[in-house]
C-alpha cells in the first residue's frame, strides 16, 4: 500500500468513491450529507490509500470505479482516504453546527475512510500518518501543531491509540454518535 496526495479530478472521484461506499451505502450517511463545499476548497488536502501488488486478492470495483460492489482488492484500487482542513474563520466545523465544540482555527482531519476488505491492514494508519504529517509541515509552529477532527464512537479506539483525546459530549451526526478528538502532533 502505498498513501499519495489527491492531485486531479480523478483522484478526488475515487476519494469521493471510497466515501461513497463506506458512508452512503455501508454506514447509511445520506448523500447530500457526505460531500460539502470544503471538499473543493483550494485549501483542502485529500489523500488516497492506493493498493500495491502485495495488497491484492479477490477481484472487486467500487461505485464510481465500474459500478460493481467489492469482493477484493486489486493493484491500483484504492483502498481509504482522507481530508485535512486548512484553518478557517467561518463555522463550518465549529460550535453551534452540530459538530460539536472543534475550534475552526485549527487544522481538522475528517472524512477518513477505509474500505471494509482494507480494515486492519495499515490503511487507516497510513491516512493518518499523511495527513498528520501534513498538518504539521503547513500549520506548525515550534514543531507542533493541534489537529481536531470529529470521530464516529466506533472509531475512537483507533484514534486514541494514535494519541487522540476526546473533548466536549458527544452528538449525533447523520444519526451516528460522534466525539470530537485533538492530538498535539509533533516532528517524531
Amino acid at each position: 500500500m502505498r498513501v499519495v496526495p489527491v492531485e486531479t479530478p480523478d483522484q478526488l472521484e475515487m476519494a469521493f468513491a471510497v466515501r461513497y461506499e463506506v458512508f452512503v451505502l455501508e454506514q447509511g450517511v445520506s448523500e447530500d450529507g457526505e460531500q460539502d463545499e470544503l471538499d473543493t476548497d483550494p485549501r483542502t488536502l485529500h489523500c488516497l490509500v492506493i493498493a500495491d501488488e502485495a495488497d491484492a486478492f479477490g477481484a472487486g470495483m467500487i461505485p464510481g470505479l465500474g459500478g460493481g460492489v467489492s469482493t477484493g482488492i486489486l493493484p491500483g484500487m484504492p483502498l481509504a482516504t482522507g481530508r485535512l482542513l486548512a484553518p478557517h474563520t467561518d463555522a463550518a466545523h465549529g460550535e453551534g453546527t452540530g459538530h460539536g465544540l472543534m475550534d475552526p482555527a485549527v487544522p481538522h482531519i475528517g472524512r477518513v475512510a477505509v474500505l471494509k476488505e482494507a480494515r486492519g491492514t495499515g490503511a487507516g494508519s497510513l491516512v493518518m500518518d499523511f495527513l498528520e504529517a501534513a498538518a504539521l509541515e503547513r500549520f506548525g509552529v515550534d514543531g507542533q501543531v493541534r489537529v481536531e477532527l470529529s470521530a464516529q464512537d466506533h472509531a475512537m479506539p483507533f484514534y486514541a491509540k494514535r494519541g487522540y483525546t476526546a473533548f466536549g459530549d458527544g452528538y449525533l451526526d447523520e444519526g451516528i454518535e460522534h466525539h470530537d478528538a485533538f492530538k498535539i502532533v509533533t516532528a517524531r
